[in-house]
């Protein structure tokens, strides 16, 4: 009878480990690199380069930031994946190297075509609710607001020079403010080729950022009228809509 008994325990035991085996290998990881440019021709050095709005001002950029939260991965047959909603809040930073890759745990095996992501703070985390372990990123990268509760969306800075002017400073922040004021934005980029995620293979993907969208896009934001985009009703969700066409992945 003892012997029947530890005959099923060890068949029980071998098929535990094996379903825990399986478990381990239908999940991997994925890096996300978003790489700053100034079009699809010219990449981005903070302080450097420059290019031409549509409004013929030279613009040259010494600062951006932006927040990237609730990523969703889908794969060729429809199904989502919707990466823990408490890990997915980034700030990447053009003047931090390391804030550029994004690192992805247990994603699990399977086919992408798309990746969707947020674009600031939604409203259910906002102003500050929930979001524990991000508000000292968010602090440490000066991308919460030092005199009201809230995030910096997107931080924009730089100067800009006028043909036949001057040169002068510009300053855009961009976030929501209460629930009047959503700039909160949600795309979904279909990825170059289909991305292939397998036990044991770190799936890659970059996501070109084109920073001349900021201010010309559906929009075009004339600095030389509006240099300073903060608590801006009108211009601010201008530049969040801009923003959302930004974005192209590979």
């Amino acid at each position: 009878m003892k012997r029947n008994i530890y005959t099923l325990l060890s068949i029980f035991l071998m098929l535990l480990s094996c379903n825990n085996d399986d478990s381990s290998l239908s999940k991997s990881t994925m890096q996300i690199t978003f790489d700053n440019r100034i079009s699809a021709e010219q990449d981005l050095v903070l302080g450097t380069t420059t290019f031409v709005n549509q409004n013929n001002e030279n613009i040259v950029t010494n600062e951006l930031k932006y927040i990237i939260s609730n990523i969703t991965l889908r794969t060729d047959n429809g199904t989502t994946f919707e990466y823990p909603k408490e890990n997915s809040y980034f700030v990447i930073n053009e003047a931090d190297p390391s804030s550029l890759t994004i690192n992805l745990s247990e994603i699990p095996v399977g086919n992408y075509t798309h990746i969707s992501f947020g674009i600031g703070v939604d409203q259910s985390e906002y102003p500050l609710n929930g979001l524990l372990n991000f508000i000292p990123t968010a602090q440490e990268a000066q991308m919460i607001w030092n005199w009201a509760a809230g995030y910096i969306f997107i931080k924009f800075e730089g100067s800009f020079t006028p043909q036949n002017g001057t040169e002068s400073p510009f300053v855009i922040h961009v976030g929501s403010h209460g629930q009047t004021l959503d700039n909160y934005k949600f795309i979904t980029l279909p990825l170059e080729n289909t991305l292939e995620v397998s036990s044991g293979n770190n799936a890659t993907v970059t996501i070109q950022t084109h920073v001349e969208k900021i201010l010309d896009a559906s929009n075009s934001i004339k600095l030389s009228e509006t240099n300073n985009i903060q608590v801006d009703p009108v211009n601010a969700p201008k530049i969040a809509t801009n923003f959302e066409s930004a974005f192209q992945a590979n």
